[in-house]
């Protein structure tokens, strides 16, 4: 097919995908907990919450922008000549937005997940999907060892960028065996992995480069939160087929579609109720929970209320236009 030359028309949103705004509404719930902690709190967590939120619910995160930005490339190459030029310009201005969001949150995620966009994701744009996945594998181990902090970000966008230019994203309500699979295997894996922290056992330090560098880090810890996030998303997809995934699907689904929205007010919420609720400790567990419940209510109630009248949330109207670099209608 060959892209379109004239000025793209971006008047109508484009498909959206189910599956993908609840994996995004889900994820938004447990990066809430990390942000809180991370803000407020500070390390060390309690090791549960460690376990259970805080890499994992960061991966899950990161998987989401990679399907994202994935899906926006090939998306955008229906529309325009240039897709990459403006997927540039996309990841541009969400580290303006990040840059912003820096203010409140310091350390928050979008600035590096739009630096490793622009510096990692287009040029492996220009590779077939497949060899894109071939580079994400060969990152998740090398990265790790080279940036401890954002090695796994790094390597997780890539990753998912690929999966989704390969066509992950249409088939996550289509496959509910294979889903099952790829359940069974991560829960099992981290499974082990929270059962061996659990009784002290620590992971080896194993130079997979080779002789230069020293004292690298474990490739199983970012194992262990890529596959326990894998293993929240597929249970999550599961559970969608099931009675109750009607009610969780109406109450995840817009928040998801308005995922940007609601991850920027959280922390205008947080950072402004949480010292008002004298939150400074993981022993305040009463009021960062009732801070966490309390802040996901309203932003179901919002975002549902908000989708009823516009066509998108307002930071990503915002987006949109500034990708597209024209005034896109919000309005129903």
């Amino acid at each position: 097919m060959n892209a379109p030359t004239t000025m793209p028309d971006v008047s109508t949103p484009g498909r959206r995908i189910g599956e993908l705004d609840v994996l995004r509404g889900f994820a938004l719930c447990g990066i809430l907990v990390v942000n809180i902690l991370q803000q407020l709190v500070g390390r060390p967590y309690p090791a549960p919450i460690d376990l259970i939120f805080v890499e994992r619910f960061l991966s899950l995160f990161a998987l989401l922008f990679g399907i994202g930005f994935g899906l926006f490339l090939d998306r955008a190459a229906t529309r325009t000549a240039r897709p990459r030029v403006v997927l540039a310009r996309r990841l541009g201005v969400l580290l303006l937005i990040g840059i912003a969001h820096q203010v409140l949150q310091p350390g928050e995620a979008l600035v590096p997940y739009a630096v490793i966009g622009l510096v990692v994701l287009l040029p492996m744009s220009f590779l077939p999907p497949r060899a894109c996945l071939v580079v994400a594998l060969a990152l998740l181990v090398v990265a790790p060892q080279v940036q401890e902090s954002y090695g796994l970000t790094v390597a997780l966008l890539a990753g998912s960028f690929a999966l989704a230019r390969l066509g992950l994203p249409d088939a996550l309500g289509r496959y509910p065996a294979r889903i099952a699979a790829v359940l069974a295997v991560a829960a099992t894996l981290a499974g082990a992995w929270a059962l061996a922290v659990s009784t002290g056992w620590t992971p080896p330090q194993v130079n997979v480069l080779g002789g230069g560098l020293g004292g690298v880090q474990s490739l199983l810890p970012p194992l262990a939160a890529l596959t326990t996030a894998v293993a929240y998303a597929a249970a999550l997809l599961l559970l969608l087929r099931a009675p109750a995934g009607a009610v969780i699907g109406r109450v995840l689904a817009p928040m998801g579609r308005m995922a940007l929205t609601n991850y920027l007010t959280a922390t205008v919420l947080f950072v402004t109720l949480g010292p008002l609720l004298g939150i400074d400790s993981p022993d305040d567990g009463a009021a960062i929970a009732g801070l966490t419940v309390g802040i996901l209510v309203a932003q179901a109630a919002w975002s549902r209320w908000w989708l009823d009248a516009f066509r998108y949330g307002p930071v990503e109207w915002l987006w949109r236009c500034l990708t597209w670099w024209q005034l896109a209608p919000i309005q129903r």
